[in-house]
């Protein structure tokens, strides 16, 4: 499990985020940036915080579903909640280690005994996965060249990209043929098992076991519901990504959604490789580069802040108070 030192990561990852924006805020401003910000439309402002809560709600429900099909009694509204502690400790730790930790202490309060709030949490990530390895096959192979990532841009997604199927792959395989993947290994020389190629070796061997016990048991329960479960992802990420447009819209700025889509798609693939607590200031810095000349120089700083604002600062402000409430709660429930 990965011990969670939050007030570093936050320290780190709110001084870098606010340092990098800032510095983008300047470096673009420009006359035409005035003239952006008296057409500002307020409505396609409105509406995206609006998709923003609408995210947080279908990913509190695809929680709670996990859960409650692993055995637990879990609430819409207390999925919620675990989504917003959860995206705190991903926020607050590099390249995201706090998340999973985090999920399988709350389904494991929520009623689930350890292993199977591993085995849920496990579950989730995969889906989650295998939704993204869905994205990246169309942009591949069925975009139709309809999909302009630019240069920088395509040879980062070509690269993230193919990282990511592999692994996917590979953990896919492993939960399929366990004992075919242990055999390759075993014929590895003993030295080598013995250093970081061990250890990730027994995190596979851990998570592929309890991958395949959560998904026996939701199976179990009806294939619909993993359909379900699937197309709530689905649904999450189609509006994460839905924010850009919408925002640009309401800096008075028309760019073609799949443009921004598909360069955000390329940076998400690349987030859990920064070390760095919430990808701050690089992910501001990544932005920049990849958007620059799809969406104009005069609000390209604005832009930049207006989804970090939704999707970070907020979204921490939001997870930082989820997480209090439920150490709260359990000191409550501790002196009862």
């Amino acid at each position: 499990m990965v011990r969670l030192n939050w007030r570093r990561g936050l320290a780190l990852s709110l001084s870098l985020s606010i340092l990098a924006a800032l510095a983008l805020v300047l470096t673009t401003f420009e006359p035409e940036t005035i003239q952006n910000l008296g057409l500002l439309e307020p409505r396609f402002l409105v509406l995206a915080l609006l998709m923003f809560l609408a995210a947080i709600s279908v990913e509190g429900r695809r929680i709670s579903l996990v859960a409650n099909a692993m055995g637990a009694e879990t609430s819409w509204f207390q999925g919620c909640q675990y989504y917003l502690t959860i995206s705190f400790a991903q926020l607050v730790t590099p390249m995201g280690m706090g998340e999973l930790p985090a999920l399988t202490y709350l389904y494991n309060r929520a009623g689930l005994r350890l292993g199977g709030a591993l085995a849920a949490a496990i579950v989730r990530s995969f889906i989650t996965k295998l939704v993204f390895l869905c994205g990246v096959l169309w942009l591949w192979f069925f975009s139709g060249g309809t999909v302009q990532f630019g240069p920088v841009t395509g040879e980062l997604f070509n690269g993230v990209a193919l990282v990511f199927t592999l692994t996917t792959v590979f953990n896919a395989v492993y939960v399929l043929f366990p004992r075919l993947i242990e055999g390759l290994f075993a014929r590895i020389p003993l030295k080598w098992r013995r250093g970081a190629l061990g250890r990730w070796q027994q995190r596979l061997a851990v998570e592929a076991r309890e991958f395949d016990k959560g998904l026996g048991i939701m199976w179990r329960r009806g294939p619909f519901l993993l359909v379900r479960i699937a197309l709530l992802s689905m649904l999450y990420w189609a509006i994460w990504f839905g924010l850009l447009p919408i925002i640009a819209r309401g800096l008075n700025t028309v760019v073609a959604p799949m443009e921004l889509i598909s360069r955000q798609f390329a940076l998400t693939l690349a987030l859990p490789y920064i070390p760095v607590p919430g990808a701050s200031g690089a992910l501001e810095l990544a932005m920049a580069g990849v958007y620059k000349g799809v969406v104009p120089r005069a609000v390209l700083g604005l832009f930049i802040l207006c989804w970090r604002v939704l999707t970070y600062y907020l979204l921490l402000l939001l997870g930082g108070l989820a997480a209090l409430g439920s150490v709260w709660s359990k000191f409550k429930i501790g002196q009862e």
